[in-house]
């Protein structure tokens, strides 16, 4: 009886064994060849999720879909799934009522919030306006500035276009800059503005425009239409700075600062204001609010919202690692997240002002010399700026 014990042993520790070894080689199998290369780790927060004990009941809706996810794309455990009596949606026409009956407040959350989860499974939206592939990135450009805007922001475009948007040469590195855009539908509220989007497109061939709502919950699906089709555009692109259309950005700095980074760093490169140890906020009035049913824990290190500085390498590696997650309503999270499935860490960088500047260094035009990035701008700030940082007799 003895000996049967110890085979029953032996023959489960076996199993069990071979079963880490093959989810090991398929997890492997399906992450960025640069990762597989580094040797970090292939698990998120350095732990392997698989075999932690679980009660299913009782995660918040992002912790069961990622796990949910992980069980699908591993070949042994992809058929024991029903204990999660889950089922995504086939197509993108489908909402994701499952996702709504899981959540017992789902009828508190903001509407946005609601439509958000109800559509959070597809990611298959068609671009419907873009400029032509010679347009895109001419002449072997080397830096891709990415604004996130929304249709109704025409003077903060134009104000960039006139500024700091400027395509052409700076430091002898050739930039280009396109603004990111999604539909924002008259059934939301918004006035019919296709008409002048179109007049906008022709005039300026800058705009990249999906077919879904923009709206704050869906910037993280914004950020990944843009990384999936940089996958196809833009060969001669080394560095992406990725930003919002209310910030004025030292290009010239931003190069300076790109131009002297090591081979390594700047292969690796993901740079910003770094925030790290932030909690979702639970006040139901916040912009960034974020119910416990959906999320619990600490967010990962991320870089704040004003905008990232990239390499090619990690941008394609960022939209490698968001196909196997379930997409976060907060964009800047979202990609912090993804970072984190990478085993990377985000560079801070103190020249990204986040949140702003002492109100008395605001007029100060020397406080912004050495900057790379001030947030929360108007478009009559952002010229003022331009024009005074680029006066002659400047003084500093």
């Amino acid at each position: 009886m003895r000996l049967r014990y110890i085979k029953a042993c032996v023959w489960l520790s076996c199993v069990f064994v071979a079963n880490v070894i093959v989810y090991t080689v398929v997890t492997l199998s399906r992450r960025p060849l640069s990762l597989q290369a580094s040797g970090r780790s292939a698990f998120i927060g350095g732990h392997l999720r698989l075999w932690q004990h679980r009660d299913f009941h009782s995660l918040p809706l992002w912790d069961l879909l990622l796990l949910y996810m992980d069980r699908l794309e591993n070949p042994i455990l992809r058929n024991a799934t029903s204990q999660f009596n889950l089922t995504l949606p086939g197509t993108c026409g489908e909402s994701f009522h499952e996702a709504s009956q899981r959540l017992a407040d789902f009828s508190s959350y903001p509407s946005h919030l609601q439509a958000f989860i109800l559509s959070m499974h597809c990611r298959d939206y068609p671009l419907l306006m873009g400029p032509a592939d010679d347009e895109a990135c001419p002449d072997g450009t080397q830096l891709l500035v990415a604004v996130r805007s929304q249709m109704a922001n025409f003077d903060r475009r134009q104000a960039i276009r006139q500024t700091w948007g400027r395509t052409g040469l700076v430091r002898n590195v050739t930039v280009q800059t396109l603004f990111l855009l999604g539909r924002q539908g008259s059934g939301d509220g918004h006035p019919d503005l296709e008409e002048l989007l179109e007049l906008e497109r022709q005039k300026n061939r800058d705009l990249l425009l999906w077919d879904f709502q923009d709206t704050f919950y869906n910037l993280s699906l914004k950020d990944i239409l843009f990384l999936g089709w940089l996958r196809g555009h833009c060969p001669s692109v080394e560095v992406i700075f990725l930003g919002y259309d209310d910030v004025f950005l030292r290009v010239e700095t931003l190069v300076d600062y790109a131009g002297n980074l090591d081979t390594i760093t700047r292969r690796g490169l993901f740079a910003g204001h770094v925030i790290q140890d932030a909690a979702p906020v639970h006040d139901c009035k916040h912009k960034y609010y974020v119910p416990e049913s959906f999320y619990q824990g600490t967010y990962p290190p991320y870089v704040g919202g004003g905008g990232i500085l990239c390499s090619r390498d990690v941008a394609t590696q960022l939209y490698e690692a968001s196909c196997h997650l379930p997409l976060f309503p907060i964009g800047n999270i979202f990609l912090g997240i993804c970072l984190r499935e990478l085993a990377l860490v985000p560079l801070n960088h103190p020249g990204f002002w986040t949140f702003n500047m002492e109100a008395e260094g605001q007029e100060d035009l020397c406080a912004y010399k050495e900057l790379i990035l001030v947030d929360h701008r108007t478009p009559q700030d952002i010229i003022r700026l331009w024009r005074g940082l680029h006066d002659p007799a400047l003084a500093c």
